[in-house]
């Protein structure tokens, strides 16, 4: 007898498949091999930009951790530094929903008030509830960014004939990208602006202030995209800049989309 099935091609258990041993050294196996995957996953996502999708759409995709899985993975990760610095992208408390709106704060106000009348709570207590079930929130309505940039994609590449699930696959990898950039590098980077700035004696409201991260994370996303789309759909030089400037221009519009998502789900939940 062979060491596999004929029938089904599945190893043939021994004795020795269910010694202690062998249990342990599949799983360090497992582990190191996955933990290796998500290493070189991570470093063609960030070093090599729109790699990860020309490979996928390809059909190469063993060597690499999927798609939604990576997003998942990284979304953990960004809210794991949400959790250490602060920094609300996505996790948007209400204060920021009321205080540092510009595009429906009137919208807003009208629907916390109505909100404390109907549940009969005052606003701090209503604040309160609000910010704990945002925040679990936003872990699930995260996805809904990625077919938002997915249909941008659809709209401006139409005459490259894709499946909007191509274009799906793509934008997943972007925003894997963007969690990675918004999750680890931008609160980092705020962090040491704070201690540069205390040396130079200006207040933190200053530097961490949203027109500063803003900059920097469109001046990061623009050359990022330009190298996606020249990578992922071939298109020209000078197509893929201004498509590429356009969506880093509008990625804070977009997350106030996500944040008005995120504010109404939130008080329907209430």
């Amino acid at each position: 007898m062979g060491r596999f099935c004929n029938s089904c091609g599945e190893k043939r258990h021994v004795d020795h498949d269910f010694s202690l041993r062998h249990y342990l050294a599949e799983a360090v196996e497992t582990f190191t091999h996955f933990d290796s995957k998500i290493l070189r996953t991570c470093w063609l996502l960030v070093s090599r930009p729109g790699v990860l999708s020309a490979d996928y759409l390809a059909g190469r995709r063993i060597r690499h951790v999927n798609p939604l899985r990576l997003f998942l993975i990284l979304s953990v990760v960004y809210y794991l530094s949400n959790s250490i610095f602060p920094y609300n992208a996505f996790t948007t408390p209400l204060a920021v929903q009321l205080h540092m709106n510009n595009y429906y704060p009137t919208l807003a106000l009208t629907q916390v008030e109505q909100t404390m009348r109907h549940k009969g709570l005052e606003y701090p207590a209503l604040e309160r509830k609000y910010n704990e079930k945002t925040a679990i929130l936003s872990k699930t309505l995260v996805f809904s960014l990625i077919p938002v940039i997915a249909l941008l994609f659809y709209a401006f590449l139409v005459r490259k004939k894709r499946y909007f699930t191509e274009h799906l696959i793509v934008a997943t990898h972007f925003w894997s990208f963007a969690l990675l950039v918004i999750g680890v590098f931008i609160p980092i980077l705020l962090l040491l602006l704070v201690r540069l700035g205390a040396l130079f004696g200006l207040p933190p409201g200053i530097v961490t202030a949203d027109v500063v991260p803003t900059v920097i994370i469109q001046a990061v996303f623009a050359p990022y995209l330009f190298l996606m789309l020249r990578r992922v759909y071939r298109v020209s030089r000078w197509y893929a800049g201004l498509l590429a400037a356009s969506i880093a221009w509008s990625f804070f519009h977009i997350v106030w989309l996500f944040r008005f998502l995120l504010f109404v789900v939130t008080l329907r939940l209430l």
